[in-house]
């Protein structure tokens, strides 16, 4: 009775210590999360306004932290495992890509220390083998970090890959060339926080957890660990292991760890409320509990164009979810009131909540299959570091279309670029500034946009020559432009501009409004996908397509004297599948018609040199072969009887500058039907 007694209490006190130490793991994490992301945030120094030692200090904070963070989570990895809530995922792994992701990661480290670092796999051993692939990576990387660790410059270290003892094993033997292991040392340093002695731990650093684990990773994955050391020679470990599990390992529904899991597309739909009840930004409702934190994701949400809304405790999450529709939610697991796990499970119960995404993290773990049960989108192990929250914003772009409202606008005149972006901002459309091609190129590098609008007088460099430099990059070529100018521009700068611009709009008193619109036409464009139901959605790609068939292969021909707007025409016509052809004035209107038999309708400037809109208009009249091509007025008169007088000359319809590219575009369907 004693000794059973005794038993169960080393079983609580053992079950207490992982407890403890699990809760500490995650109440560590949780603080260390703000140090992390600020720290990185200093030291990317963005707004360029901290002294070389400011970034310097704000680097030694994050590597810091990130040590700290490693130690963490070794404890709770040593602690799981002496719990048994450690779960392996066995599957088909490639021995050859195991040691390619070691050469990867190791190959660095290799040359800066000088050392020789080989690899080799015996021809005798099978291509695969059937294991838990990221631990045994774990386990190799631990002791590739001991063998690099205390192996001096223009040592050796070597991976042999060989078979084992027996038909059903296989060895990964790592040998350095090291400082090597006394014999009376070398259990142990398999024990938790031990390491050879003394002067190694204060000469080389490190917490002794490493091995521990390996050693505990082994166990689960039905293998062993051996090691063959003298002092001063180096050290051989081998982690021996079998072709395939004798048994599945089974465990409690916990994990290390889940990265970005994305489940089927039924979570992915965005909310439309929010648009239906007239939101003209983007919004994202934060649950985190962790003030700090919770002002961290603030502040990316505004640099990513959403308001947000922050709740520190879960009790009216909820309801506060359903009156604000947002388009995505950043739902902490641990809360006060109500946990994030009861919070999911409530929205997606509510046919008016279900499809808004909900995107996990805590401190703690979760099981993938629970996430995907559960219907989040992903979930994301604090601490969370800049790169991810930038990838986390992403994915909410992507979902709920916003992705396609945040512009550069690249403008000179600092009245004008303001005046645009007032008006823009009120259009719902997310504006950043620029003054010159330079800070221009390097917002360009620091941040996503979706669109730019463009000057082409710059101050310190030719808009064209800003245009080559943008589409001679990779990430940015395919980036769509809208030129906004007052320059005159000769045929070769329309030439340059034709191959990389999406539109043009010429500088007049009313070209913000058609600026706005082919802002809005770009942004439209891939909404649509993403804003509509999937019966609107049908809809309305059946409005564009039969509008796209209606004018899809017919042959234009643009008559007009300012390249600017041949070259808008154009573009905005080429995007319904148009060939085009150009004219700069009604003589040469007339001399493209006669080389050019299957012009299907012309599009003509009325105030042109050499011949002007009227007397082109009367003169193609006149001619029997082309009594029925039908001929749009263009002009900048808007006077009450411009219409008749274009009209009068042979004109089938009018329309004034600019261009109402929409209203255009039905004119032509009107009469290309007839």
């Amino acid at each position: 009775m004693a000794i059973d007694l005794k038993v169960k209490e080393l079983e609580a006190t053992g079950r207490y210590k992982s407890e403890f130490l699990a809760n500490m793991s995650h109440e560590l994490r949780t603080p260390l999360n703000s140090i992390l992301v600020l720290a990185q945030i200093l030291k990317e120094n963005k707004p360029v306004n901290l002294t070389q030692d400011q970034i310097k200090y704000a680097g030694v904070i994050f590597t810091a932290g990130n040590d700290l963070l490693n130690l963490i989570n070794d404890i709770l990895d040593l602690s799981k495992m002496e719990s048994g809530k450690f779960e392996m995922q066995n599957e088909t792994v490639e021995i050859a890509g195991i040691l390619h992701n070691m050469e990867m990661l190791f190959g660095e480290v290799a040359g800066s220390k000088k050392i020789r670092y080989t690899t080799s796999i015996s021809k005798k051993l099978p291509k695969s083998i059937i294991t838990d692939k990221v631990r045994v990576e774990q386990i190799m990387k631990n002791l590739l970090s001991n063998a690099f660790k205390f192996t001096p410059q223009n040592g050796s270290i070597a991976i042999n890959i060989v078979p084992g003892a027996d038909e059903k094993t296989i060895d990964f033997c790592i040998k350095d060339s090291g400082i090597g292991i006394a014999h009376d040392k070398q259990k142990i340093i398999f024990e938790a926080f031990q390491q050879a002695d003394g002067s190694t731990s204060r000469k080389y650093g490190g917490t002794g957890l490493g091995l521990s684990i390996s050693r505990e990773l082994v166990k689960l994955l039905g293998g062993k660990i051996s090691v063959i050391s003298e002092p001063g020679q180096g050290s051989e470990f081998i982690l021996t292991l079998p072709f395939e599990p004798e048994i599945a390992v089974a465990g409690a529904e916990s994990f290390t760890a889940i990265e970005n899991f994305k489940p089927g597309a039924t979570f992915l739909k965005p909310a439309i409320a929010a648009q239906e009840q007239g939101n003209k930004e983007p919004l994202v409702i934060i649950v985190e509990d962790d003030k700090n934190f919770a002002d961290i994701l603030h502040n990316y949400s505004h640099d990513h164009g959403y308001k947000s809304i922050i709740i520190n405790e879960g009790t009216n999450a909820v309801e506060i979810i359903k009156e604000n529709q947002p388009d995505a939610v950043i739902l902490d697991v641990m809360l006060p009131g109500k946990d994030g796990w009861q919070i999911l499970k409530e929205l997606k119960q509510a046919p008016e909540t279900l499809r808004i995404p909900v995107h996990l993290m805590s401190a703690g773990d979760a099981a993938p299959n629970r996430v995907r049960r559960e219907g989040a989108i992903n979930f994301l192990k604090k601490p969370i570091d800049t790169g991810t929250l930038n990838k986390l914003f992403e994915d909410i772009m992507k979902q709920d279309g916003s992705k396609f409202k945040q512009i550069l606008l690249i403008e000179d005149n600092k009245t004008q670029s303001q005046a645009l972006n007032e008006l823009m901002q009120n259009q719902g459309i997310t504006v950043d500034q620029a003054f010159d091609g330079e800070s221009a190129f390097r917002m360009l590098h620091e941040n996503e946009y979706q669109c730019i609008i463009l000057d082409l007088n710059l101050p310190d460099i030719s808009g064209l020559d800003f245009l080559d430099k943008i589409k001679e990059n990779e990430r940015l070529k395919e980036l769509p432009v809208i030129v906004n100018t007052a320059m005159d521009l000769d045929k070769n700068s329309v030439n340059r501009l034709m191959r990389y611009a999406n539109a043009m709009v010429v500088k007049t008193n009313k070209s913000a409004d058609r600026l706005i619109d082919e802002v809005n036409l770009f942004l439209n464009k891939v909404r649509q996908s993403a804003d509509l139901g999937k019966s609107n959605q049908i809809a309305a790609d059946n409005v564009i397509t039969r509008g796209k068939d209606t004018l899809k292969g017919k042959k234009v021909l643009i008559v007009d004297d300012d390249m600017r707007n041949i070259f808008a025409l154009s573009s905005a016509l080429q995007n319904y599948d148009m060939n085009v052809v150009i004219a700069n004035d009604g003589q040469e209107a007339i001399s493209k018609l006669e080389e050019t038999t299957d012009i299907d309708l012309v599009l003509m400037d009325i105030m042109m040199p050499v011949m002007d809109g009227y007397e082109a208009t009367r003169h193609i009249r006149k001619q029997n072969k082309w009594a029925k091509l039908p001929v749009i007025a263009l002009t900048a008169k808007a006077m009450m009887d411009d219409r008749e007088k274009c009209i009068a000359a042979g004109a089938n319809d009018y329309i004034t500058k600019p261009v109402d590219i929409e209203r255009l575009i039905s004119l032509m369907q009107l009469w290309l039907a007839v």
